[in-house]
């Protein structure tokens, strides 16, 4: 008997900081139920900095705690899931994040909406790819992570 795969896991960056709390929340479960269709695993650092023991940092030593967890969850991922889709947005963290990614050889696959934000260079560079939605997001690191002959019977590739 064939030991069973594990599920490859996909670190999910998005706009956090001044965003309601909800609404970080709602996005972390719409990537989850998305990628978990497809046999795909969601890391969110956000739960994991919700969890974390960091009592009494404050300032820089704070600052470092979450960026040096939130970088060796990505380390430890398989890909990496990014939403861009606020105009106007300074993304600051995420773009970090992008930069260790394409260093690292993780795959990352960046969702833009109606931005507009597939225009720039830097963005093109360090993406693995760049599309509109977070379905054809979704869809790209199926194929990336598992392939399109992994598909469940009477599946095809969207």
């Amino acid at each position: 008997m064939e030991a069973a795969r594990p599920q490859p896991s996909v670190y999910f960056a998005r706009a956090v900081d001044f965003v309601d709390p909800t609404e970080v929340a709602m996005s972390s479960a719409r990537a989850r139920e998305a990628l978990a269709r497809l046999g795909l695993r969601l890391v969110d650092p956000v739960e994991h900095e919700a969890g974390a023991d960091l009592p009494g940092l404050t300032g820089s030593a704070h600052a470092a705690a979450i960026v040096e967890l939130d970088l060796a969850l990505l380390r430890r991922s398989d890909a990496m899931l990014v939403d861009m889709t606020i105009p106007a947005r300074n993304y600051i963290g995420c773009v970090a994040e992008l930069v260790y990614a394409h260093q690292w050889r993780i795959p990352a696959v960046v969702y833009v909406g109606s931005t507009g934000y597939e225009q720039r260079p830097w963005l093109r560079y360090h993406a693995t790819h760049v599309c509109r939605s977070q379905d054809e997001a979704v869809a790209i690191l199926r194929d990336v992570l598992i392939g399109t002959a992994a598909l469940p019977a009477g599946r095809t590739p969207e």
